[in-house]
């Protein structure tokens, strides 16, 4: 029976829907605060830049501490990002009666640092779990912290606001404490560490790097758009409300797309639409007054949103894969990709102040545009838009065997055996004939990644796509993969796992 795709909202879910509505709080959601004349937190020289370098740096230290110095760095840092975020709101709303600058950076700082820890424990908690359920924890989660960025924002008292947030802060760490699991449950943890931290910064690069491009873009675009916005002459409290609006819109919609159509969907087809349209409204952003920038603001956040999400669960699938901590794939990509929201704020509030915003653009634009065809060249040029999230690889997909010269594996699709086709489709199977094979002819993990895939029918494309490999490096697995077996193509590795269908058949017969 086909799996039914629904929505949970259990402790995970309204944790991580919280955290993230502190984090949309802090990044932008102070923007209103800026109508108070003893507050500066907007603009490159703001609090807001101070937050964002805070939230930076903790994500990067500790994504390379964890590849590199792993006993340090795997710690639960649940109290910290609690003292942190508590002490930092604090500041920020002192200010409001002490115009002190040291004090709103200090405290600005401190914010960043304490979503970025929290950040982190959630991704070690959500990082548990495996497929559809992360995924779902994920996409409802984001949909939910909409809801309640809206109803937040929408709070005109300064202290009932700021009330507010710390019993969000106090939230959060109550389901971080409730939700932690065995995570950090001494010495058989079930985090992976990488061997190599060198070797595992660079798998992380070459897995992620059209991906980290593509999210990049669209935040370096969404920073940028946003200070055009404010000093166009839009208020600090209407971008904030747009871009809340905009993140409501796209999660709720990515929430409802997935329910009816995740099996179909890409990682490369989500990701090239959302920089395309991204760039496309970039372009149109000079010749428009504010209603438009404010508009495109919100679209531009809804899309860095929907695209964030992408970037959690690919992180998720790399560190699997890969076999490297979750942390250190996290770490990696989110600072390079908040890095470029920052810079994208940093250009656009110098640009705006010292040259005319029509010619700034439209240089920016059409270099931006430029690149979005080399973005669409990379995604396209694989072909399979099969389903890469909402899934497992316990899961399968129904589709014809293939078969081929290990050299060439595969160009040509053949149907099997209906045998064959029963143990394909057995899908809580798959993963044990695999590791019985693997056990009995010494294959590696990624072998037997390759084998499970051959075993699914998936094409070369596909997996290389699923495994974040190139596809000459499929091959060689394949070509090594079946000098290991002592097969020549794919029909004999179907015919290795009936007889190992046969063994186990047989053995519980016996029993």
């Amino acid at each position: 029976m086909a799996r039914k795709d629904t929505f949970a909202f259990d402790a995970r879910t309204i944790g991580f829907a919280i955290y993230l509505t502190l984090s949309s709080t802090s990044a932008w959601g102070l923007l209103w605060l800026t109508a108070l004349p003893s507050v500066s937190f907007g603009g490159v020289g703001g609090g807001e830049t101070w937050r964002s370098l805070g939230y930076i740096g903790a994500l990067a230290v500790f994504g390379l501490g964890c590849l590199f110095f792993p006993s340090l760095f795997k710690r639960n840092t649940t109290v910290p990002s609690t003292l942190c975020f508590t002490l930092g709101f604090a500041g920020i709303f002192a200010s409001a009666l002490i115009p002190d600058e040291s004090l709103r950076t200090c405290a600005a700082f401190l914010i960043g640092l304490g979503s970025a820890l929290s950040f982190i424990m959630w991704m070690r908690l959500l990082g548990e779990q495996d497929g559809a359920p992360m995924v779902q924890h994920i996409i409802c989660s984001s949909a939910l912290s909409a809801v309640l960025y809206l109803l937040l924002a929408n709070i005109t008292y300064l202290w009932f606001y700021a009330a507010t947030v710390f019993a969000f802060i106090a939230l959060n760490a109550v389901f971080l404490y409730h939700c932690r699991g065995t995570v950090f449950a001494g010495p058989d943890s079930a985090l992976v560490v990488g061997k190599d931290g060198k070797d595992a910064l660079l798998n992380i690069i070459s897995s992620t790097w059209r991906y980290m491009f593509c999210i990049a873009s669209i935040g370096y675009v969404s920073g940028m758009t946003r200070m055009f916005v404010q000093q166009s002459g839009g208020s600090s409290f209407s971008v904030s409300i747009s871009m809340g609006i905009g993140m409501f819109i796209a999660t709720m919609g990515l929430a409802l797309l997935w329910l009816k159509m995740a099996k179909r969907l890409s990682f490369s087809m989500v990701y090239t639409v959302l920089f395309f349209v991204v760039m496309t409204g970039f372009l149109f952003l000079p010749f428009f007054g504010i209603e438009y920038r404010l508009f495109f603001a919100g679209l531009a956040n809804g899309a860095f949103s929907v695209a964030s999400i992408f970037m959690m669960i690919t992180c998720f699938r790399v560190a699997r894969l890969r076999q490297i901590d979750l942390i250190g794939v996290f770490g990696v990509f989110a600072s390079i990709v908040y890095g470029s929201v920052l810079i994208g704020r940093a250009i656009g509030d110098v640009a705006s102040q010292f040259y005319d915003i029509s010619q700034i653009l439209v240089i920016t634009l059409m270099s931006i545009y430029v690149l979005s065809f080399a973005e669409v060249t990379i995604n396209f040029k694989r072909k399979d838009p099969e389903a890469e999230f909402g899934t497992t690889g316990d899961e399968v997909e129904s589709s014809p065997m293939q078969t081929a010269h290990p050299q060439d594996v595969p160009d040509h699709a053949q149907p099997v055996r209906p045998l064959i086709r029963n143990v394909v489709v057995a899908q809580d199977m798959v993963p044990i004939y695999s590791r019985m094979i693997k056990k009995a002819y010494g294959l590696s993990n990624r072998e037997t990644d390759v084998l499970e895939l051959i075993i699914r029918g998936r094409d070369v494309a596909r997996m290389a796509e699923t495994l974040f490999v190139s596809e000459n490096t499929v091959r060689s697995h394949c070509k090594n993969l079946y000098r290991k077996l002592d097969v020549h193509n794919r029909q004999q590795v179907f015919d290795l796992v009936e007889e190992f269908r046969q063994q186990e058949d047989s053995e519980h017969v016996r029993d």
